[in-house]
């Protein structure tokens, strides 16, 4: 039988290691998707991203789902000859 406290104990290391919060997943993937959007979409997801990041909202996907909503309609009022994705920055 495995003892009760080593358990505990990998399963605190375990969440200890995931180290993300749901809000910080979320703007990781809102830069993600700045990252390969035009530039009137891109600065929509960035704001996003920031704000989840400094409030770190108990909704923070359905934030981001509204972000991902608010850069479609930016990026479809912007003219189509101006539409060109920002290049992709390897850290």
């Amino acid at each position: 039988m495995i003892p009760r406290r080593y358990v505990i104990g990998c399963a605190v290391l375990l969440l200890a290691a995931c180290g993300h919060s749901a809000a910080d997943n979320a703007a990781d993937q809102l830069e993600n998707a700045a990252e390969q959007s035009d530039p009137a979409a891109a600065s929509v997801l960035d704001n996003a991203a920031e704000s989840i990041r400094d409030r770190e909202p108990v909704s923070a996907g359905a934030e981001a789902q509204n972000a991902l909503q608010a850069a479609g309609n930016a990026q479809a009022q912007t003219p189509t000859g101006n539409q060109q994705a920002r290049p992709r920055q390897h850290p």
